[in-house]
């Protein structure tokens, strides 16, 4: 499912030299805008449709703090963009949906979540991911979560979990990672051919950082991240996984564009 757009500095994905860092010889470096997409995804499974992140709210150049929006601007947002309109493809409304798994509260994740709020749709998160997002709120220390895409989810479906692997229903999993925010998980999907993706979230915005086993600065927790992604390279080489990295610039010349998918 295609949400749109964002800009930002490349530091914020890839450390040092290869996010452009300053170093003692080169005081200078060349910075690097990079635009990537925002993107999430419905697995259609016999017991339940199940949504994998909502994308960024389409005000959100207007709502937001004005500093975020300044650090992550919104590049392309249409209406075909809306959460409404990328369900239409797949003949589904938000109703239809059973459960939305979010990877983590940053606003380019839980942005459209509110449309669900009212039909009593489950929302699945960590919920180290929420105390941890409401109390960067409270403190005015927000970084990339912003009060207008929480506020008004007050009162949804919240379904938190504490579990490190959690199975949905057979073939479709949560499994907590942090290492990106306090409280991040991916979602693993077996498919009926025996396919296995992960949908990484934000535990990886590009290709890059996957091949360098390096994070830039949305980062929480080193030790977390570092730990993980050698369980993602030991699955890729053991069981074939293929990830789906939400924001990869590349994503629609590998994954299709819904309501075409993959097997």
């Amino acid at each position: 499912m295609d949400f749109g757009w964002l800009g930002g500095d490349i530091g914020w994905f890839l450390p040092g030299q290869l996010g452009g860092a300053m170093t003692y010889s080169n005081r200078e470096p060349k910075r690097e805008w990079v635009e990537i997409p925002i993107t999430g995804a419905v697995v259609e499974h016999p017991e339940a449709r199940i949504l994998f992140d909502t994308g960024i709210s389409p005000d959100a150049m207007k709502t937001h703090e004005k500093g975020l929006m300044e650090a992550f601007p919104i590049i392309k947002m249409g209406e075909e963009n809306h959460i409404e309109k990328q369900l239409g493809l797949l003949g589904l409304k938000p109703e239809d949906i059973d459960f939305v798994v979010i990877s983590h509260l940053h606003l380019d994740h839980v942005g459209q979540a509110s449309v669900f709020r009212d039909a009593k749709v489950p929302l699945i998160v960590q919920r180290r991911e929420l105390e941890s997002a409401l109390s960067m709120i409270w403190q005015g220390k927000s970084g990339a979560y912003d009060y207008s895409d929480l506020l008004p989810l007050k009162g949804a479906r919240w379904m938190t979990l504490d579990d490190p692997v959690f199975e949905i229903v057979d073939g479709v999993s949560v499994e907590f990672t942090g290492g990106h925010t306090a409280g991040h998980q991916v979602m693993n999907v077996e498919t009926e051919k025996g396919n296995r993706y992960t949908m990484t979230g934000d535990f990886l915005h590009l290709p890059r950082e996957y091949e360098v086993e390096a994070k830039g600065w949305l980062l929480s927790d080193a030790q977390e991240w570092n730990s993980y992604i050698k369980k993602m390279k030991i699955r890729e080489a053991a069981r074939r996984q293929k990830l789906i990295i939400s924001h990869d610039p590349g994503i629609w010349d590998k994954y299709p564009h819904a309501p075409k998918y993959v097997e």
